[in-house]
């Protein structure tokens, strides 16, 4: 760290502050990136306790751009099914996760540790000579320049730092001084409940006696959540009832009246308890000038469908790349406008649904419960409970840098295992993050060419002679095959966060697809993967 009144400092690329998931994993990115960055927290070590306690495979993918996914594997389980009991025990719901193959090359969801989730991506970062972390520092002041941002920042010894980047991200928290310094309110989506959230240590021998699923208990006297976690962590999520306690510490006798369902003192340790208001927030701008939010600071979703970390998560890696373009000369910045464009609707369309999905658990009249119970159960077949995807409901984009006329465009695209060379490969890391056009049969090379004179990497899905420069793979569970076929597709143009920018059913259809985003985004020299 260095003191007040040091020589001048560069300017980094980018400046984040906030340290935790999502200010980590965008740091992550722009390092791996080559981008210098900063990082200041007023934190001086990892929170030591789980808030967030999962994540789905769009996050895992882009751990896997970070280059921590195989580190993360003590940190995390597979997230279990779930289930929704109403009146009676009775199950009015069920979620699901998708069969394998997998999609994108992932489990569909995971249940995790987070401070060990922090940890591993702080470790990676800590070996990225380009990324600076500034710890115990809070942010005091930012203005604007023509040419970045002037931060000063405050260490725990009152001395201040004077600090210059290209661009700012806030990333830090619900409460952001980043966005109360841009004056940006926030959007109320009228969800405000106060719960009480417990995570439990469980003793081995007791864990057999608690669900093998997840539950959403939708019963009116105490509408409440049980989440199966990675080890013998357990996390239980009650809503508080009227005149009970709803901040500040929570009585350990009134937690264990709470767990009696399920245990007794000595049959577990309280880890952790903490009264929340969840709420369904999202803030006005998520962009003004060169400062930009991000994770909680952008916007704050009802727990329900497991989504919170995951939207930060995604900030990240939809801003990761178009900063990079930005900042190397390959897009005029009026591309970050697009972040915008692209990220609030997605988060609004899942917090109107995490929204939706709380308050089936919170009714807690018992005639409207029933109501409730009978029209849902109505949904199933044969009496029983409809069995919903959990993944398949999460959106894509539907407006931004994708070509909103062109098939699949705002879809995830796939992320098969393939072999190549004998190797067994992830897609991406066929790749790397970058632009790829992708097909199903081999490229013609002036298809092949044009791209590449775009910057854009090319994959030939199968056998058949490639054009030079061109990555042929083979997809053993013919993935791609299956996305591309509802569409008449032959293959895609996918953008560096794993998006479609659109597909195509012939070259020319693919060299219109090009033509268009070269003319949003300048030509770039990329090194083009290896044939």
């Amino acid at each position: 760290m260095h003191s007040a009144g040091a020589i001048a400092q560069p300017m980094y690329d980018v400046a984040i502050i906030g340290y935790g998931p999502t200010g980590a994993t965008l740091a992550g990115l722009l390092g791996r990136r080559g981008l210098s960055v900063l990082v200041a927290d007023k934190a001086t070590e990892i929170y030591p306790q789980p808030r967030a306690v999962g994540f789905d495979h769009d996050a895992m993918r882009i751990f896997q751009h970070v280059g921590v996914a195989a580190a993360l594997e003590p940190h995390v389980a597979p997230f279990n099914d779930g289930e929704y009991h109403g009146i009676g025990g009775r199950v009015i719901r069920r979620l699901k996760r998708m069969a394998p193959p997998y999609p994108q090359g992932w489990s569909p969801g995971y249940t995790c540790d987070q401070p060990g989730v922090e940890a591993v991506l702080r470790t990676a970062i800590a070996k990225m000579p380009n990324v600076t972390a500034e710890l115990g520092c809070e942010l005091t002041t930012c203005s604007q320049t023509p040419d970045g941002v002037q931060l000063t920042l405050r260490d725990q010894t009152g001395g201040e730092l004077q600090r210059a980047a290209r661009y700012l991200v806030g990333c830090d928290g619900a409460s952001s001084p980043v966005r109360r310094a841009l004056g940006i309110g926030l959007e109320n989506f009228d969800y405000d409940h106060a719960w009480a959230v417990v995570d439990v240590k469980v003793k081995p021998e007791h864990l057999s006696q608690l669900p093998s699923t997840n539950v959403q208990y939708c019963q009116p006297e105490r509408p409440s959540t049980f989440i199966t976690c990675p080890g013998n962590h357990r996390r239980w999520e009650f809503m508080t009832l009227p005149g009970e306690q709803r901040e500040g510490e929570l009585p350990e006798e009134w937690l264990w009246e709470l767990l009696s369902r399920w245990l007794r003192p000595g049959e577990a340790e309280i880890w952790r308890s903490a009264a929340y208001r969840f709420h369904a927030l999202i803030a006005h701008q998520w962009r003004r000038g060169r400062v930009l939010l991000a994770g909680d600071a952008a916007h704050q979703t009802p727990p329900f469908l497991g989504q919170g970390m995951c939207q930060g998560l995604r900030d990240a890696g939809n801003l990761a790349w178009k900063l990079e373009a930005v900042l190397r000369g390959q897009a005029p910045e009026t591309l970050l406008d697009t972040y915008t464009e692209e990220r609030r609707p997605h988060v609004v369309a899942t917090t109107r649904l995490a929204q939706e999905f709380g308050n089936i658990i919170s009714e807690r009249d018992a005639v409207k419960a029933q109501a409730r119970d009978d029209a849902m159960l109505a949904l199933g077949h044969n009496g029983e409970a409809q069995t919903l995807i959990r993944q398949e409901l999460i959106p894509g984009l539907t407006t931004g840098l994708i070509a909103t006329d062109a098939p699949l465009a705002g879809k995830v695209f796939p992320q098969p295992t393939v072999q190549r060379g004998g190797e067994a490969q992830r897609l991406d890391d066929v790749t790397g993050p970058c632009w790829r056009l992708v097909m199903l049969e081999p490229v013609p090379a002036a298809l092949a060419a044009a791209a590449q004179a775009s910057g854009i990497a090319v994959v030939q899905v199968g056998t058949g002679v490639s054009a030079p420069g061109v990555a042929a793979v083979h997809d053993p569970d013919a993935l791609l095959a299956a996305w591309l076929a509802p569409a008449n597709c032959v293959g895609a143009l996918v953008r560096p966060d794993h998006y479609a920018y659109g597909a195509f059913a012939t070259e020319d259809e693919a060299h219109r697809l090009l033509k268009r985003v070269a003319s949003t985004m300048l030509p770039a020299a990329r090194t083009q993967v290896a044939a």
